[in-house]
Formats: structure tokens, C-alpha cells, sequence
């Protein structure tokens, strides 16, 4: 099963997708991987939020893989319950891979990559849970960040048509967008 939780910054998204993969590994015997995107060299409150994380997964049972090339799969384990946190990091290192000067973006063309690696990662996983950030509902984009932004968009089209399930996170309170 595939399922894609959107929301905000600071929404809840992720303890929701945690929840979420620790019920259905819980009920299953699966195993529990985290697959973390964020570049942990990419400045800002970066390492604060890797902390924060990894606080909020402790004595859940999850094992964590770090994923920072989309263009290569992390080496999950059969079967496993996955949880990808998150779509737009993934987004971000795919489109500005770190010490490399970013490549002209072509969204489409991207989102379709991008949806093709986590496809290929959900076909190994007993249940794949990507969780992505919703950033195109707070209105004008900068331009420099309509690429990126477009991208994002696109590669949230795609997941939520390919899941079985999507949420959308707002307040934390999680809605069912389709199940």
C-alpha cells in the first residue's frame, strides 16, 4: 500500500505518518525504516530539525536510512513498512544537488523522475509512506522559487494519483482526501 500525507510546515504531517506506519508495521510484524532526505549539510535550523526528529521516532522501532540522491534507491528491506520524510527535501536535493550548480529545471520533467524513483522504492516495500510538504496553497510564489515550487506541485500530483490513500494534515488533524 501506498500512501502520500501532505500539509504545511509544522502541520503535524509527520507525526501523523508516523502513527500511521507504526500501526500498520504493529499489526503486520514488518519492519520499520525511516528514509530521511534532509541534507544534513544544508544549513539553517537543519540540524535542529534532524534532532527534533529523531526525538520524536525514538523507541518507535524505526531503523533510519538516509536518502539524499533520488537518482539512486536506499536499500530498504523486503517487506518492510517505509516511511520517506519527505517530498519536498527529496525535491530539493534532486534539483540542487549539494557542491553542484543547479541544472536549468524542467518541472515535468522532474516530478517524473522523482515519481518514478518512489514508485520504484514503493514496489519493495510492504507499505510506503511519503510524507511531502503542500507549499503552493499560501498564494504567490517567488520567482526564484517557482521551480522548485512547480516541481514539488507536480511530483505531489503524481503521488497522490498513483497512492491508495492520501491526507491532508492541517492543524494536526488529519483529513482523508481518498482511501
Amino acid at each position: 500500500m501506498t500512501v502520500l500525507v501532505l500539509g504545511g510546515a509544522a502541520s503535524g504531517k509527520s507525526a501523523f505518518a508516523e502513527r500511521l506506519a507504526c500501526a500498520r508495521a504493529e499489526r503486520t510484524g514488518a519492519p520499520l525504516v525511516y528514509v530521511a532526505t534532509l541534507d544534513p549539510g544544508s544549513g539553517g535550523d537543519t540540524r535542529a530539525r534532524i534532532r527534533s526528529h529523531r526525538a520524536a521516532r525514538a523507541g518507535k522501532g524505526f531503523a533510519t536510512l538516509e536518502w539524499l540522491d533520488a537518482r539512486t534507491l536506499p536499500a530498504v528491506p523486503e517487506n518492510a513498512v517505509v516511511l520517506v520524510e519527505d517530498g519536498g527535501n527529496l525535491t530539493a536535493n534532486f534539483l540542487y544537488p549539494p557542491g553542484q550548480p543547479p541544472a536549468p529545471c524542467d518541472p515535468p520533467a522532474a516530478a517524473d523522475a522523482l515519481a518514478a524513483s518512489l514508485h520504484a522504492l514503493a514496489a519493495r516495500c510492504a507499505d510506503c509512506i511519503v510524507v511531502s510538504n503542500e507549499i503552493t496553497l499560501g498564494g504567490d510564489i517567488p520567482a526564484a522559487s517557482r521551480p522548485y515550487a512547480a516541481t514539488l506541485a507536480a511530483l505531489n500530483r503524481r503521488l497522490a494519483a498513483a497512492s491508495d490513500a492520501v491526507y491532508a494534515v492541517v492543524a494536526g488533524i488529519p483529513l482523508a482526501l481518498k482511501e
